[in-house]
């Protein structure tokens, strides 16, 4: 017989217990443990508590209207159990040690709830039923984007804003992006009436794809040019749950497309959400909005469908363009404004789109079908000028199966540019003598870009717990993504290839929540995907978590993000965009040369983007009436990809560096056509020396800044809000550009330095609920492609006023003006002979006033007021 072990000596085998256990969740050892009733897992106490007497507690958790709550957080204060309810809301918490606890019950867009004094006795089961209250989503609730799973938003590692239902209903106007304007660390970007950009951390361009957007966890970005949907969406704004804003890198979980952060959408689901709901709203600009949704539920089997119409009269401006469809300035000889063209720009903003899911309940599971299509008129904005979009189509289907630990998701999307087509082409076109007898409609032929781009993707995703690891939260899955796109065979290398072009790509990840102490939580995380097209990438990603008290956190977490090349970026190939401009992806590399043939730059093949970013923070709510979101990061920069850039432009005159001419470093079976000098040239009958423009990986860069949210309930119906971030750019370095040659390119953050907003939101005070938001930008350089200017600092301030009808139930009355009150600058007049292009201001006209027009981005209409006024039923 063995001698007992002293105290000291338990203590450390305890240790290296623990320590074993802690390394083998790093190692990813198959340590998963699940729980036979329902499929619902439940943490477990240490060997010591497990031995005593235990019973269970089980219920049912509903929302305000008493419809079962899916996906809430059940667990007992101060210790480990938890569990998750299915989708008929119920739960069930077994082998619990007999005794009397505080079970804690939180979900999205709830109100958290603490049931005290619920006693468990031995062998016995304790029912608890709880009725949910809609929470404000800026203090508090729960969130899923940063660790793709359920969790308190004070203890998520990540800088969050969550916009609830209640938010969504009260927006200004009738499109989600409104409610984006006070998302914390966010950069919104108003473009006209119906069309905004968003993007977080600087590097922004007229055809920014660093910002993911998610819906119902299918990627959006249309598989052509990696841009998100946005407007293009399928789904109206009144089938939307919530949104949520994670700002900063997500590769590590969300792979290449979330370097710079995460746009999620969540739908209503048919049996939370049911009944009636028609929303007609009119505005200014002859805006007009008509959008409804009908959903239910018969026996298992649930069911929605929503749709929408939108147009509005967007404001306008007019470009100049030149012969060769390069952008010159007004009154130019030879020139031609878009408002000239034989097919004038048309500013006539309009939309349709709609979409219907089908969902069969299975106890806890859940499997749904879903799908949408959008068709868009209107304007966007590129690199090289700007489109007129017409019939642009998109749509998307969707079938995801859910239980308690499992996802499975299978999705396809396809965009379709319609008759789409390039303005600065048309009016190139149009102005070359030998197209005078043609119409407009054969113009737009030779100016449009036909596109058709196909996404299939699919995902399986876990989620458990598991006690032997400290009760260790993993989030592990698994992504296949292939992107299909044909540009019938005109621009891009299909031209050549006569095969549509493909880049597939997959990915695994995993991410581990291990509550060390009851107080600290160790994060860790990573992602490796294995692209068609490049090197595999790598994303990790670490954190701590330190929770000194209840909802009171501070996080320390180091990401590597990436980004990834488009099929745009990669496989661009028209030698002919216009007759001067000659436009190509990088795969090969390029020089460029001047006229005496000697080499100045030299443009190595894309590889990925990454970033490298430290970042702490702390989030709290104080007192049941603050809440605080602040964050530091520091990112270093390497290979960031610029927009598409000039390489090489023979036209230049001898005060902006003289002539210059662009050289392939490869050119495999001579596709790009070229010269004796084996300079780039056109596709003409008589080939000429165009502008040549491509994309690069420019340099490297060191970011850092500040974000901070602030939200503060004076009384339950008084709520005042603040946002402010910071931005700056430093130890750039351009990359190259050979010994002994200077260059006046930098590459610019276009992005605000500083930027704030702050808030009010009186509600219930009688029927009424008003609401004020001004926000504020600092000026800043924007460059990009032909698009370079100051967009002045400009402050706006928007208001909204909801009122409830007694005489009708469930209608509400919804007047909201963006734009009400603006300082801004206006009628700039830009210094000549500057090194970089627009960048200083010799004269302005700065004033505020109601409804004043102020501009947000370069090339693009100046905004003025926005009025809505709108009526919203339910039944």
């Amino acid at each position: 017989m063995q001698p007992n072990p002293s105290p000291r000596v338990l203590c450390r085998v305890a240790r290296v217990r623990r320590l074993a256990l802690v390394a083998g969740a790093v190692a990813g050892l198959p340590l998963l443990v699940t729980n036979p009733i329902g499929g619902t897992l439940q943490a477990q106490e240490p060997a010591a508590s497990a031995s005593r007497q235990t019973g269970r507690i089980a219920g049912l958790i509903t929302d305000a209207n008493q419809q079962p709550l899916s996906g809430a957080q059940v667990s007992l204060a101060g210790t480990r159990f938890g569990t998750i309810t299915g989708a008929d809301g119920r739960f069930r918490l077994s082998g619990v040690p007999a005794g009397t606890y505080d079970v804690r019950v939180q979900r999205i867009g709830q109100r958290t709830r603490t049931m005290p004094g619920v006693v468990v006795r031995a062998s016995e089961e304790a029912r608890l039923d709880v009725a949910m209250e809609t929470a404000p989503a800026s203090l508090g609730g729960v969130v899923v984007s940063a660790s793709r799973r359920v969790e308190k938003i004070t203890d998520a590692p990540a800088t969050v804003t969550s916009i609830g239902t209640e938010t969504l209903d009260n927006a200004v106007g009738n499109t989600f992006a409104a409610a984006l304007k006070e998302a914390k660390g966010l950069d919104f970007i108003q473009v006209g009436m119906t069309s905004v950009a968003i993007n977080a951390r600087g590097f922004n361009s007229s055809f920014n794809n660093r910002f993911l957007m998610v819906e119902d966890g299918r990627i959006s970005v249309l598989p052509e040019n990696g841009l998100p949907v946005g407007q293009f969406t399928a789904t109206p704004k009144v089938d939307l749950e919530g949104m949520e804003v994670l700002v900063g890198p997500g590769s590590a979980l969300y792979g290449p497309d979330a370097s710079n952060g995460v746009l999620a959408l969540r739908t209503k689901d048919p049996r939370q959400f049911p009944g009636a709901t028609l929303e007609v709203t009119g505005g200014n600009r002859g805006y007009m909005d008509v959008q409804g949704r009908y959903a239910g539920v018969s026996g298992n089997l649930g069911y929605k469908v929503s749709g929408e119409y939108q147009q509005a009269n967007d404001w306008d401006n007019d470009l100049t363009y030149g012969a060769g469809g390069a952008l010159v300035a007004p009154g130019s000889a030879g020139s031609v404004l878009e408002s000239k063209l034989r097919d004038p720009i048309n500013w006539d903003a309009r939309v349709m789109r709609g979409s219907g899911a089908l969902a069969y309940y299975m106890g806890p599971n859940r499997f749904e079908v879903n799908g949408g299509w959008s068709r868009t008129d209107g304007v966007g904005q590129t690199n090289v000028g700007r489109n007129q979009l017409r019939d642009w189509d998109y749509n998307v289907l969707q079938a995801r199966y859910t239980t308690p630990h499992w996802y499975v998701n299978a999705y396809r999307a396809q965009s379709q540019s319609g008759t789409s087509f390039a303005l600065n082409r048309f009016a190139g076109a149009q102005l070359v003598a030998a197209n005078a007898s043609l119409s407009a409609d054969s113009l737009r032929k030779l100016s449009d870009w036909p596109s058709d781009g196909r996404m299939y993707a699919a995902e399986v995703q876990g989620n458990y717990v598991v006690p032997m690891l400290l009760n260790t939260a993993v989030v592990f899955g698994t992504q296949f993504r292939n992107d299909v796109v044909s540009s019938d065979r005109q621009w891009l290398t299909d031209r050549i290839t006569k095969e549509d072009v493909s880049n597939s790509q997959a990915g695994v990840y995993a991410q581990t929540t291990t509550p060390v102490m009851p107080w600290l939580d160790l994060v860790l995380a990573g992602r490796l995907d294995d692209p068609e097209n490049y090197a595999r990438q790598w994303s990790p990603k670490a954190g701590i978590v330190v929770k000194p008290m209840q909802d009171q956190a501070f996080r320390v977490t180091f990401n590597r993000a990436y980004k990834s090349p488009t099929i745009l970026q990669t496989n661009f190939f028209i030698p002919d965009w216009t007759s001067i401009i000659s436009i190509y992806g990088n795969t090969t590399g390029f020089a460029m040369q001047n006229a005496g043939g000697q080499t100045l730059r030299t443009f190595k093949p894309l590889v990925p983007e990454t970033n490298r970013t430290w970042e702490a923070g702390y989030k709290g709510i104080l007192a049941e009436k603050l809440y605080v979101d602040a964050s530091y990061y520091y990112s270093k920069y390497e290979n960031f990809m610029s927009p598409l850039t000039i390489i090489g432009n023979p036209f230049a005159t001898a005060a902006a560096g003289g002539p210059t001419f662009a050289v392939p470093l490869v050119n495999p079976g001579s596709e790009i056509p070229t010269n004796a000098q084996g300079r780039i040239v056109n596709q003409a009958a008589t080939p000429i020396t165009p502008i040549v423009l491509t994309y690069y990986n420019l340099g490297r860069a060191t970011l850092s800044g500040v974000d901070l949210g602030v939200n503060y309930y004076l009384t339950p119906r008084i709520e005042l809000r603040a946002t402010t971030s910071t931005a700056k750019l430093s130890d750039l370095t351009i990359e190259g550009v050979l010994p002994g040659v200077t260059t006046t390119e930098a590459n610019e953050l276009n992005a605000p330095s500083t930027k704030w907003t702050l808030g009010a939101t009186v509600k219930n005070v009688g029927p009424l609920t008003v609401g004020a938001t001004f926000r504020n930008v600092n000026a800043y350089y924007f460059r990009s492609g032909i698009n370079t200017g100051v967009i002045p600092t400009f402050g706006t301030l928007d208001a909204n006023v909801s009122l409830k009808l007694p005489a009708v139930p469930n209608a509400m009355l919804n007047l909201g003006v963006s734009n009400l009150l603006t300082c801004s600058a206006r009628n700039l007049k830009y210094k000549a002979g500057t090194p970089k292009a627009n960048s200083v201001i010799e004269s302005e006209d700065r004033s505020c006033g109601v409804g004043r027009k102020h501009a947000e981005m370069v090339n693009m209409p100046e905004i003025g007021g926005m009025a809505f006024l709108g009526v919203r039923l339910h039944r």
